[in-house]
């Protein structure tokens, strides 16, 4: 039985000419637009504030090297341009990749965090790196890789995509519109590079929501969502586009009136399509 999740995640038979974006459609205004502007990071600024990053404890754990200064022109200055999102968790990445071994737990608190992502320039406003108050990174499982945890100074963040204008794709019949992140206090994903290839996948999601107009129109199908669970993303490598696995989220069964049956399966079942990601 062929199930709809409701997202604005699409897929484009390869091969498809067009004049336009494949994710552009008519139908769908806005779905063409060219990316946001990038901002450039302020390397030698980062790498400061990254060598004078501390810990809980006080322990200096960033070392600056060849390679790691290597990771840092391959996540800001390589072509083409990374997106924004996929600049923040790359960076993070760095991070986890150069905590010395052995260590079960870290904690990171501002300014030295808020410096960090400001001088990296991986958001186009200051409002979500000045409300976090603490990050964490935990090993849980040695066969896993650790933990990220962000908390912020409020229960809830939104952070508005695409300069408040959201995106948009054309899928079910319907508009897509996203229109922010939301994530709550203790925020936490994992990061790894993809099998067999050289993809960052952020994974294990946990309070990470998208807001926005979704849904389906089709002939037996009249749905509304406003809340999506964010289940996983895979960055493809010199795109600006993503693997991203979505469901149902049970805040909008908390919100909005649905089907028993819906209810029953929508945060059930995941949905994986790839498109264009940013915020």
């Amino acid at each position: 039985m062929a199930i709809v999740i409701i997202a604005f995640f699409f897929s484009l038979p390869l091969g498809m000419a067009t004049d336009q974006p494949w994710w552009a459609d008519p139908r769908c205004p806005g779905s063409g637009d060219p990316a946001p502007p990038t901002l450039e990071a302020d390397m030698p600024k980062l790498v400061r504030h990254l060598e004078s990053l501390r810990d809980h404890e006080g322990t200096v754990f960033w070392k600056t090297t060849p390679k790691t200064r290597k990771g840092l022109t391959e996540i800001f200055e390589s072509k083409p341009t990374k997106t924004k999102l996929e600049q923040f968790f790359q960076l993070l990445y760095l991070i986890q990749q150069n905590v010395p071994s052995g260590r079960r737990s870290l904690e990171v608190a501002p300014p030295g965090i808020t410096e960090v992502l400001l001088a990296a320039k991986v958001f186009r406003n200051d409002q979500l790196p000045r409300r976090i108050v603490k990050t964490t990174l935990t090993v849980t499982d040695s066969r896993r890789p650790p933990l990220y945890k962000v908390f912020f100074d409020r229960p809830e963040i939104r952070f508005p995509l695409n300069q408040g204008k959201g995106f948009s794709i054309w899928q079910q019949g319907k508009c897509q519109l996203a229109k922010e992140l939301v994530f709550y206090n203790g925020f936490s994903f994992r990061l790894r590079k993809a099998r067999h290839r050289n993809n960052l996948v952020v994974y294990d999601f946990d309070k990470a929501e998208l807001y926005g107009d979704f849904g389906a129109r089709r002939k037996f199908i009249s749905i509304d969502l406003t809340y999506v669970d964010l289940v996983n993303v895979e960055f493809i490598q010199g795109t600006d586009e993503g693997k991203v696995t979505v469901r149902v989220a049970k805040r909008e069964f908390e919100e909005n009136e649905h089907s028993a049956f819906f209810r029953f399966i929508g945060t059930l079942i995941p949905d994986t399509s790839r498109q264009r990601i940013d915020w």
